[in-house]
Protein backbone atom coordinates (compact mmCIF):
# COMPACT_ATOMS: atom_id res chain seq x y z
CA UNK A 1 0.00 0.00 0.00
CA UNK A 2 2.78 2.49 -0.95
CA UNK A 3 0.81 4.37 -2.79
CA UNK A 4 -1.13 5.90 0.02
CA UNK A 5 2.05 6.72 1.41
CA UNK A 6 3.75 10.28 0.95
CA UNK A 7 7.14 10.28 -0.28
CA UNK A 8 9.99 12.63 -0.59
CA UNK A 9 13.09 12.38 -2.16
CA UNK A 10 15.30 14.28 0.30
CA UNK A 11 18.95 13.85 -1.45
CA UNK A 12 16.97 14.64 -4.85
CA UNK A 13 15.64 17.81 -3.18
CA UNK A 14 18.39 18.91 -2.08
CA UNK A 15 20.91 18.09 -5.44
CA UNK A 16 17.73 20.20 -6.53
CA UNK A 17 19.17 23.19 -4.37
CA UNK A 18 22.99 22.43 -5.36
CA UNK A 19 21.66 22.42 -9.07
CA UNK A 20 20.06 26.07 -8.62
CA UNK A 21 22.84 27.62 -6.92
CA UNK A 22 25.28 26.77 -9.84
CA UNK A 23 22.07 28.13 -12.01
CA UNK A 24 22.43 31.24 -10.11
CA UNK A 25 26.10 31.38 -10.65
CA UNK A 26 26.06 30.88 -14.01
CA UNK A 27 23.53 33.51 -14.48
CA UNK A 28 25.45 35.71 -12.62
CA UNK A 29 28.87 35.22 -14.76
CA UNK A 30 26.76 36.18 -18.03
CA UNK A 31 27.06 39.21 -17.42
CA UNK A 32 30.82 39.66 -17.65
CA UNK A 33 30.99 36.63 -20.73
CA UNK A 34 28.62 38.76 -22.33
CA UNK A 35 31.17 42.16 -22.89
CA UNK A 36 33.92 40.08 -23.59
CA UNK A 37 33.27 39.39 -26.88
CA UNK A 38 32.78 43.01 -27.82
CA UNK A 39 33.98 43.86 -31.06
CA UNK A 40 35.03 40.25 -32.08
CA UNK A 41 31.53 39.67 -33.50
CA UNK A 42 30.87 42.65 -35.82
CA UNK A 43 30.72 46.01 -36.21
CA UNK A 44 29.43 48.66 -34.07
CA UNK A 45 25.70 47.51 -34.88
CA UNK A 46 26.39 43.96 -33.01
CA UNK A 47 28.31 45.38 -30.23
CA UNK A 48 25.06 47.75 -29.62
CA UNK A 49 22.58 45.04 -30.07
CA UNK A 50 24.50 42.71 -27.40
CA UNK A 51 24.83 45.66 -25.30
CA UNK A 52 21.28 46.25 -25.34
CA UNK A 53 20.16 42.72 -24.86
CA UNK A 54 22.65 42.60 -21.94
CA UNK A 55 20.82 45.86 -20.55
CA UNK A 56 17.82 45.02 -20.90
CA UNK A 57 18.50 41.15 -19.72
CA UNK A 58 19.86 42.41 -16.21
CA UNK A 59 16.36 42.95 -15.06
CA UNK A 60 15.11 39.72 -16.21
CA UNK A 61 17.63 37.92 -14.75
CA UNK A 62 18.01 39.86 -11.11
CA UNK A 63 14.33 38.48 -11.44
CA UNK A 64 15.19 34.83 -11.98
CA UNK A 65 18.35 35.38 -9.19
CA UNK A 66 16.27 36.37 -7.04
CA UNK A 67 13.47 33.46 -7.59
CA UNK A 68 16.05 30.73 -7.33
CA UNK A 69 17.21 31.99 -3.83
CA UNK A 70 13.72 32.09 -2.67
CA UNK A 71 13.67 28.06 -4.27
CA UNK A 72 17.04 26.99 -2.88
CA UNK A 73 15.87 28.47 0.64
CA UNK A 74 12.46 26.39 0.77
CA UNK A 75 14.14 23.37 -0.38
CA UNK A 76 16.53 22.97 2.25
CA UNK A 77 13.94 24.16 4.91
CA UNK A 78 11.71 21.19 3.73
CA UNK A 79 14.71 19.23 3.97
CA UNK A 80 15.28 20.06 7.22
CA UNK A 81 11.56 20.08 8.49
CA UNK A 82 11.18 16.92 6.98
CA UNK A 83 14.42 14.83 8.47
CA UNK A 84 13.68 16.73 11.87
CA UNK A 85 10.10 15.29 11.55
CA UNK A 86 11.38 12.22 10.67
CA UNK A 87 13.65 12.23 13.24
CA UNK A 88 11.09 12.71 15.93
CA UNK A 89 8.44 10.28 14.84
CA UNK A 90 11.44 7.24 15.07
CA UNK A 91 12.22 9.00 17.98
CA UNK A 92 8.89 9.08 19.58
CA UNK A 93 7.94 5.50 18.24
CA UNK A 94 11.08 4.26 19.99
CA UNK A 95 10.53 5.70 23.23
CA UNK A 96 6.56 4.09 22.87
CA UNK A 97 8.36 0.78 22.51
CA UNK A 98 10.62 1.09 26.02
CA UNK A 99 7.14 1.17 27.94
Amino acid sequence: MAADRLTVNLDGLTEFSVQLEGIRQGMDSAKSWMNEFSGDLGGREVDSAISNFESHWRDGRGRVDENCAQLIKMAKQAVENLRKADDDLASNLRDSMKG
